[in-house]
């Protein structure tokens, strides 16, 4: 048996930085082992959620009603900036990431759990990436083809064709290309290099704010296309469970900031300038493509002219943008997966099957020609249930109210095990005990009604 200053003395020590964590860290934007002002940390938070999806949320806006859209996001950036900030508050500050803290409080069984499904989640959103690669390199090919009078190719909206060059037979010719990627032994370059991600997002937003004004001098045609509220809220609800979903990684991109203090405050700053860009994107989106007509479209750029220049550009960006990010979410999923199972050194078939398994998953998804926002719902409604919902209330109830019974030890008390919370007694039990049943049933609801979209 330990006594309590054994313990103390042993959880002063240094924590293990994993592979994984050391490529988390390079997410934020400060220099390593440098502190941040809460400007870049709120930068760096925004810049990890306001991302691909930017592609997509416009067509779900026009589709399921841009009231309805506002409503659901609104809901789930509140709900998801709860869960988030009980990431953060239970952080110590010798801790690394999320990582060690779930260890701290729920145990290596949980952390084993968190590990997977951030590592499943960001195998996803590598496939997504996969996804959003083929659909804004297919159109640039398109006009290639066009100015060289070529004829015998597909349109994305044809469906499965392999009989003529398609987006298919595109992604076959890039697959060695891209997955030529994953053997990059370190990923910091890459990292920095997509950090300028942020000048497609500007740009698209411009183009956003311009086809929105192009529509709006000739509203009257137009008026009685928009569609305000409808009652299918099922996509809006997947969408913006991925695009508010940053619980694997705010450990890193907070553990710099030079004043503790804000944590909270900056994360909520955050989560309201991504509500804000994703409110404005949806909802002038929408309107600019008003008189437009697309089939099966998978992002907004489906509903303009591949002669189109200044979508193009934004084509053009946001390729770059992808291809650069794309090998960052296997490289850390993997090694989430590998630290799963191995403490030390990882057998190097097993990364590779694992290699083999993410490249050739992309693959199939667009063979299959799955719609990247059945892909993006999925991942964000499903995957992230456990990360964003499950293990934030439950170790925040343990930390609160499981005094004594997380350690294993009863010579431990439990502030030595849980971070001091001034306002614990803010609210009395039964009442948090309902709001985060609320929560829990926000998560549960929105994976149930994906679920029977997608059967139905």
């Amino acid at each position: 048996m330990i006594n309590q200053s054994e313990y103390q003395d042993k959880s002063s020590k240094p924590h293990k930085q994993h592979e994984s964590t050391r490529a988390m860290s390079k997410l934020s934007f400060a220099q390593e082992g440098q502190k941040q002002s809460s400007l870049s940390t709120i930068f760096g938070i925004t810049n990890s959620m306001v991302g691909s999806l930017c592609l997509v949320i416009p067509q779900v806006f026009q589709q399921c009603g841009i009231i309805t859209c506002l409503i659901v996001m609104i809901i789930l950036s509140l709900v998801q900036y709860k869960t988030c900030q009980i990431m953060i508050i239970h952080q110590k500050e010798e801790e690394l990431d999320s990582e060690h803290m779930i260890k701290r409080l729920l145990g290596k069984s949980w952390t084993q759990a968190f590990r997977v499904t951030s590592g499943t989640l960001l195998f996803i959103v590598g496939i997504i990436y996969f996804q959003l690669i083929n659909l804004t390199l297919y159109p640039i090919l398109v006009l290639i083809f066009e100015k060289s009078n070529y004829t015998n190719y597909a349109m994305p909206s044809d469906g499965i064709t392999f009989d003529k060059f398609s987006i298919q037979w595109q992604a076959i010719i890039i697959f060695l290309p891209l997955a030529s990627m994953l053997l990059l032994k370190d990923i910091t370059k890459i990292i920095k290099f997509a950090h300028y991600g942020v000048v497609a997002i500007i740009c698209y937003c411009i183009f956003i704010i311009y086809i929105f004004s192009a529509n709006m001098i000739n509203i009257n045609e137009f008026k009685g296309d928009i569609t305000w509220f409808t009652w299918n809220f099922i996509q809006p609800a997947g969408q913006f469970a991925f695009g508010f979903m940053v619980h694997n990684s705010v450990g890193q991109l907070i553990k710099n900031n030079a004043n503790k203090a804000n944590n909270s405050r900056d994360l909520l700053i955050s989560y309201g300038i991504a509500a804000i860009i994703y409110g404005i994107i949806g909802t002038f989106g929408a309107i600019g493509i008003m008189g437009k007509t697309a089939v099966n479209p998978s992002t907004i750029l489906d509903f303009f002219s591949s002669t189109d220049y200044a979508v193009l550009f934004i084509e053009g960006l946001f390729l770059v943008h992808l291809v650069a990010a794309f090998p960052i979410f296997p490289y850390i999923s993997i090694y989430q997966i590998l630290e799963t199972f191995y403490h030390k050194e990882y057998p190097q078939k097993f990364q590779w099957g694992l290699k083999g398994v993410f490249i050739c998953s992309c693959l199939i998804v667009q063979l299959f020609n799955i719609n990247v926002g059945i892909v993006i719902s999925f991942d964000g409604a499903v995957c992230g249930f456990l990360l964003v919902y499950i293990i934030p209330v439950y170790m925040h109830f343990k930390c609160y109210y499981g005094n004594r019974t997380n350690v294993g030890d009863a010579l431990l008390d439990h502030d030595s095990n849980c971070v001091k919370h001034k306002n614990i007694n803010y609210l009395s039990l039964p009442l948090r005990v309902i709001i985060y049943l609320i929560i829990l049933c926000v998560g549960i609801f929105n994976m149930i009604i994906f679920f029977y979209d997608f059967f139905k």
